[in-house]
């Protein structure tokens, strides 16, 4: 195999022939013969490392998109428009490791990025794991958001069944929503905007742990309205 410096004096020497206006048709074959095995060599190596980047943008237990992954395709959909972000962390999933061992974890976080996977292609949302059990959402905003967070709640709630076991766990789920206003205003701002949305549903979240583990709640429109303000959100960090 060629090495880079190799294949880059192979092409430039392809190029000096090709721009040769007494080259012989002798002369460019032999070039366009020394070329092509490196650039066959350069296109095997981009599809081995496209393959490896998918790899490392997908989470191997969920399926989801892993939590860079999907930062930055909700940066995206913040900044088009109004939009509701979400927070997922299970509950009484800790005890599901403990006593049945961690296949049985990743049975149910499997199941929970199966179920999820499909609710986000039903309600056009983008859903994605951030890390141990807990899952973060977005998708433009809409009025029925309370009722799009109760059929998701419902589905992660749904007994797991491996090996002959009924796992259970809880969802709870904390939900935030800009308010209605011009794109234009978040313009270069959207990652401090969607730092502001995950802080503001982790805070929900965790209140609706705080009603039993197995709840949701939708926290009120976050009126984020100007860049200035956005400056005075602190960057989104999970409760201890």
């Amino acid at each position: 195999m060629p090495s880079a410096i190799e294949t880059g004096a192979l092409l430039d020497r392809a190029r000096t022939d090709l721009s040769r206006p007494d080259a012989s048709p002798h002369e460019l074959r032999s070039t366009l013969a020394q070329v092509l095995p490196a650039v066959e060599v350069l296109l095997a190596e981009v599809s081995t490392l496209n393959g490896q980047l998918a790899q490392a943008r997908t989470c191997p237990v969920t399926g989801l998109p892993t939590r860079a992954a999907w930062t930055a395709r909700a940066c995206e959909i913040v900044a088009a428009g109004p939009a509701a972000a979400l927070l997922v962390d299970l509950d009484a999933f800790k005890p599901v490791n403990d006593r049945f061992g961690h296949a049985a974890g990743d049975a149910v976080l499997a199941a929970v990025g199966s179920r999820l996977a499909e609710w986000a292609a039903t309600e056009g949302a983008e859903a994605g794991r951030l890390g141990g059990d807990e899952f973060a959402v977005i998708f433009p905003n809409t009025s029925d958001l309370p009722a799009r967070v109760a059929r998701l709640h419902a589905a992660l709630t749904r007994p797991v069944h491996h090996e002959g076991l009924r796992l259970e766990v809880g969802a709870s789920i904390g939900t935030a929503r800009t308010a209605d206003t011009d794109p234009g205003a978040f313009a270069g701002a959207s990652s401090a905007l969607l730092s502001a949305l995950l802080k503001n549903a982790d805070t929900a979240m965790y209140r609706a742990k705080g009603r039993g583990r197995r709840g949701r709640r939708l926290a009120g429109i976050v009126p984020l309205r100007a860049p200035a303000l956005l400056a005075r959100v602190l960057p989104f960090r999970k409760a201890a």
